[in-house]
Parts: structure tokens; sequence; C-alpha cells
């Protein structure tokens, strides 16, 4: 083994050079060269094998209120957010069904026209399939925005008109026997 000096800016410090190389082994299911992991795989194939995104849909509703720019968070709450926001993505990943079976790594918004009515989420998710064999899977999300109308702007579109349930009670000297079916 040879050892070298490289100089570092307060001196020098040995390093150590070894004269083999990193172990290789062949996956179990194509038979190219990779370093070891307990499933004994390169990750093309485990990819193959695993889709940790299969959970995950890949084209979601969103509702969104034309009078006063509003979106709807289920079941009856109204967000004010701009296009690209971290309260749009934050409203955008709750919508998200099967994120709780894999690990986020990241969300960021693609850029979208803004009348297209669409928004695309590029989404980063990671899970543990194997004997501590972790994924990484890149994959996009469509949300399509739907017009529906808030509470709000409803009663103000009907020009406030209200339906509503009254019940009256009234007070009878006599006692009436009804049946009851």
């Amino acid at each position: 083994m040879e050892v070298e000096n490289i100089e570092i800016n307060e001196g020098y410090l040995p390093l150590e050079t070894p004269s083999e190389e990193i172990t290789t082994v062949l996956c179990c299911v194509c038979g190219i060269n990779i370093h070891p992991n307990p499933s004994y795989r390169c990750v093309p194939c485990l990819r193959l094998e695993y889709d940790i995104a299969a959970d995950i849909p890949k084209e979601v509703t969103i509702y969104f209120c034309r009078g006063c720019g509003r979106y709807l968070e289920p079941p009856a709450f109204w967000v004010a957010a701009e296009l690209e926001s971290k309260e749009l993505l934050s409203l955008c990943l709750k919508r998200l069904r099967g994120l709780d079976k894999v690990r986020l790594v990241n969300a960021r918004f693609e850029y979208t026209e803004p009348h297209s009515r669409r928004l695309k989420l590029e989404v980063t998710v990671e899970k543990t399939v194997n004997e501590k064999v972790s994924l990484e899977q890149t994959f996009q999300v469509e949300y399509m925005v739907a017009n529906q109308f808030c509470s709000d702007c409803h009663r103000v579109e009907a020009k406030d008109y209200w339906k509503a349930a009254v019940q009256v009670c009234v007070s009878l000297r006599v006692h009436l026997t009804v049946p009851v079916f």
C-alpha cells in the first residue's frame, strides 16, 4: 500500500490509496455488475418489481371559486392561494391519497399556462421495499381545476335568496291524539 502526502492549507495529510478495487456482484435478474446490496438486484430490476407510486393517483380534481379566487379544502373550507404558491402546494399534497405509505422527498410545480385550468406537480417519493433497500421514484400528478362557487359567492349570486326550514309549535287547549305509524 502506497502512502502519499497531499498538501492541505495548514500542512500535510497522509492519504492511503488502496491497490484493490471495490467488490462488485452480478444482479440476480439481469446479470450486470452492481455494488452488493441485500437484494442483489440493480435499481432498474427493483423498479420493475416494485412500483412504489402505484397507490398514488396521477389525476386529481380540485375546486376553484371564480367569484373570490379561493380553492376548496374539503369538506367545507375555502383557502385563498395564488398559483404555484406554498399554500396551493400544501392543498394539492393534502388531496393526494397514498402519501402516507411512502416518504415524501420533494414536490414542486411544473409550469402550465394559467388559462389551461391544469396544475402539474412533480413529486418525488421514497420507500424501503426489501431488506433495507430504499427506492426513490419521481412522477407527475396532474390536477384539473374545476369551477364551483363557495357558499358566500353562491349566496351573492342568488341575490341573497335563502332557503330555510322552520319548525312551528302550536299550543292547543284540547289534546289531540295523532296516530304515529
